[in-house]
Parts: C-alpha cells; structure tokens; sequence
C-alpha cells in the first residue's frame, strides 16, 4: 500500500474542444497516457493524491464523464482544486454529487483532514504569486489572504489529529512553492514552520517547469506533480 500524487489532469471528455493537445506534442494522447501509465504503477490499495487541475468542465455534472474515469483507474483517490477547476462548489454539494454517482473512491480535500497509510492528509488551492512585491495594491491580495487562512487551517487541523506528531502530515496544494524570482512562498514558509513534512504541487507546464522546486525547504520535501513534468505517471511520494 502506497501513496502517489499526479497533479493536473486537465480531463477534457466532456469537452473535447479543451484538450490539452493544442499546447504541444508533449500533450499528444495525454489521457491515455495517464490511463496506461496509472494502470501499470497504482494498485487498488493505492492512494493517489490529484493537486488541481482535474478536470476542464464549468459544472460539476457536466464534468461526470471525466470524474468517471478518474474513479475507473486503480486506487482511492484524492482530490483538491487548481486554479482551472471551475466546478468545484461546496464540499456538502460535491459530496452529494460523488454519493449519487457512486464515485465512492474518490475524496475531496479542502482544509479537512483524511487519513491514508500512515499519513494525514490536507489541502487548499494555494496561488500564483509573482514577487512578493507584487501582491501590495493587487486584486489578489484578497485571494491570497484567503489561501493563507485556509493554509493555516490546514496546518492547525494537521497538528490538532496528530499533535505528538506521530504520522506524516502530507500538504496538497496547486501552486508552487517559489516566486517567479525564485523566493520561497509565504505558503511554503508557513508549511515548513508548521510541521508539514511532504507538498505536493503542480501547475507548471511545459517552459515553466524551470520554476519548479523540489527538495527540502526547513524540513519540508516539496515534490512537483504536473502530469507533463513526471511523464503522466503517477509519482511515489510515500
């Protein structure tokens, strides 16, 4: 039994005019890619945490087909939102949408807690963040302010399950942990002062996957999962 991540799946079989395949070669017959690949390396008694980007659709029903193969691979799975995740609603409305379609495999994951292997598990969107600069006078210091509460949320819920400590505590978020300058977040600054010791991000494609981390921050393995960066393959983290 063990724990994968593969961020950004972009499905698009509700609507195949969003493909990923127009952005390059390296998107040529993604999707199943994914499928062969998951098939051959994740196990029913697997877990696969999805950071984002999962799937292309505006609502929630219409994105069924693509929740439908994401519950045919192998394995339980988790699922938090990216920034291209314009379905996502309420827990309580996502939950009922899961519940009545049967996807009982797979799990929202939004500032709560869910225990896999010898793990617990948290997550939130996070966000882009150019410079640290750049955010004083911006419109999105208002979603940023929002994603550091629910980043804390996070972290306090993580510690208040397992305050001696005894489990990982393993972070989902969608965005990476540095600047565009290469500055480490206040997100990944918060994470690694709050005892989180795996986050797993995507987000990054193609020429921006320059800007990815990966290594250990003050403790914290930060891992990128973007599918085109791993291969579409779901990566190993536990």
């Amino acid at each position: 039994m063990s724990i994968y991540a593969l961020a950004d799946l972009h499905l698009a079989l509700s609507c195949p005019d969003k493909s990923m395949e127009v952005f390059g070669s390296s998107w040529g017959e993604y999707i199943s890619r994914v499928e062969e690949n998951w098939n051959k390396t994740v196990s029913g008694s697997d877990t696969v945490l999805i950071s984002g980007d999962i799937s292309w659709a505006t609502y929630i029903d219409k994105a069924e087909e693509d929740f439908r193969f994401i519950s045919g691979l192998p394995g339980r799975k988790l699922l938090s939102r990216g920034n291209h995740d314009y379905w996502w609603t309420t827990m309580k409305k996502m939950e009922l949408f899961l519940a009545g379609k049967g996807f009982n495999d797979l799990v929202f994951v939004r500032t709560n807690v869910v225990e896999a292997e010898d793990c617990l598990i948290s997550g939130t969107r996070g966000w882009m963040i150019e410079t640290k600069e750049s955010l004083e006078g911006s419109e999105n210091r208002k979603i940023y302010e929002r994603e550091k509460l629910r980043i804390r949320m996070c972290i306090d819920k993580l510690n208040e399950a397992d305050p001696d400590h005894a489990k990982k505590h393993v972070m989902m978020i969608h965005y990476p942990p540095l600047t565009a300058n290469k500055d480490f977040t206040e997100f990944a600054e918060m994470m690694a002062g709050g005892g989180v010791d795996i986050c797993v991000y995507g987000h990054l494609h193609g020429k921006s996957h320059k800007k990815a981390f990966e290594g250990d921050f003050e403790g914290t393995e930060f891992i990128c999962t973007s599918a085109d960066y791993v291969g579409f393959c779901p990566v190993k983290i536990i």
